[in-house]
């Protein structure tokens, strides 16, 4: 049976969602293309951070690359022997946060704190920072999911990107003429699917199937992957060998790795103008939100469902997922939580945990009162027995709105707004009522954030 264009993309985020989520892959650092630290990072705290490039040979310890690089950057250094008082005047008297060293070793993901700075010799490790931070707290990540550290590339003119999260990333940070091929699902914004119509644009293969000899053909300077997927990480090994540039983002399976990612890839672009400005918009936005919530004291904590299908036993959102981290942003309880990742649920769980709220994402059917009445009525008799079936509180997410629900990029702002106002309607007091079904006119739905193309 042939899929109509609608089910067909409904489908696709299906599968965009689950190929990220059932197959766990295990990413090994690429040790044998990590680089040396070459340079020396100052980072403030939010991702407000400076990367200055490092001689090494004539500032060979993270001490006297400090001071160069403060030097270089104008930035006041206070020193209280080996230790760092404050740097461009920062932090305040009351901030509470001090400034440390930090190291991320050849073939590790994470910053490991340093003693001595005079002994940290910044080419033997991956990064080096000066990290203003509280206890417990560490910098940005500065290596990507292989190990492999990302600052430093040349500017990027030809970027090909294998996956819709990586396109929205690069365009929302200003890097939109330099996609020259993206995977075949990649399709916001409209231009990129127009740009591969034209031919513009080159077409590298699927989500989970890149072809190696596509990628490499569009003689890329930086190629965009993704550790969910083997047959990224296998690619990026492959493309290295051949001295191409190529990151492999994180999971995006929260705010914080979203965030993460727009910094390593605006980074790794050469693009740090639009880099922060897309991660200062992001911040405000989500200020907004939770600011917004937070002041309303009626509101409660409900109990929600997020779910693929209206199948039987459908595929929910656990716990260290997109989705399930933007309900507990938005002060709701994850009903599959304690479970992981992505999971397919029994029929009688759906009864058992008694969501008071279904968010369904994606629905093989017309956007139509008509339509949405005819899913109800064929829901499972477990549905039925739940809170969100009697009090009527059960939403489908179509079309483009469907997608955004399944791509860990800058957009999720908006997305946690609509899912704000979904579970919290009389938070917001500006009388915008989300109705139980939405597709492509999601935006009228939102004010914080409705305005935030990120294109």
């Amino acid at each position: 049976m042939l899929m109509d264009g609608r089910t067909s993309k409904i489908a696709i985020s299906i599968v965009l969602v689950l190929a990220g989520a059932s197959l766990a892959v295990l990413v090994t650092p690429d040790i044998s293309f990590s680089r040396p630290a070459d340079g020396i990072i100052i980072d403030f705290g939010e991702r407000d951070i400076a990367y200055v490039p490092i001689e090494t040979s004539d500032y060979p310890d993270a001490a006297s690359a400090l001071g160069f690089a403060c030097l270089d950057k104008g930035y006041d250094l206070v020193r209280d022997g080996s230790s760092v008082g404050s740097i461009d005047s920062r932090p305040a008297a009351s901030d509470g946060r001090v400034w440390n060293l930090f190291v991320t070793y050849k073939g590790d993901l994470t910053w490991t704190k340093a003693e001595d700075p005079s002994d940290v010799k910044i080419s033997e490790y991956s990064a080096v920072a000066w990290g203003l931070c509280s206890d417990g707290e560490f910098p940005t990540v500065a290596v990507d999911a292989t190990g492999v550290n990302y600052y430093g590339y040349p500017q990027a003119t030809r970027v090909v990107t294998l996956s819709p999260s990586a396109t929205e990333t690069v365009v929302a940070v200003g890097g939109y003429n330099t996609i020259v091929g993206t995977d075949m699902y990649s399709d916001y914004p409209h231009s990129v699917a127009e740009g591969r119509g034209s031919g513009r644009i080159a077409e590298v293969g699927g989500y989970s199937t890149p072809s190696f000899e596509l990628v490499v053909k569009e003689r890329p300077d930086l190629v965009v992957c993704i550790s969910t997927q083997a047959t990224h990480v296998a690619m990026s090994h492959k493309l290295r060998e051949k001295g191409i540039n190529t990151l492999v983002s994180f999971d995006g399976e929260s705010i914080d790795t979203i965030l993460d990612n727009v910094h390593m890839i605006g980074t790794a672009m050469g693009y740090d103008l639009g880099r922060d400005r897309v991660i200062s918009t992001m911040y405000d936005a989500f200020d907004s939100i939770k600011g917004t919530l937070e002041t309303d004291f009626t509101r409660t904590y409900p109990k929600v469902m997020v779910t693929l299908s209206t199948a039987k036993s459908p595929w929910v959102s656990g716990g260290g997922t997109y989705m399930s981290d933007i309900l507990d942003f938005v002060l709701a309880t994850n009903v599959y939580g304690d479970f992981n990742n992505w999971i397919q649920a029994n029929s009688e769980s759906v009864f058992t945990y008694n969501p008071d709220i279904i968010l369904v994402v994606g629905y093989e059917g017309l956007p139509t009162q008509e339509e949405y009445e005819r899913m109800l009525e064929e829901l499972p008799a477990e549905w039925k027995r739940t809170s969100a079936f009697k009090t009527g509180e059960i939403y489908v997410f179509e079309e483009s709105s469907a997608s955004l629900a399944s791509r860990p990029a800058p957009r999720a702002v908006q997305l946690t707004e609509l899912v704000a106002r979904i579970l919290h309607p009389d938070s917001f007091g500006d009388g915008i009522k989300v109705p139980k079904y939405f597709g492509n006119e999601f935006k009228d739905y939102l004010s914080l954030t409705k305005d935030m193309e990120f294109s």
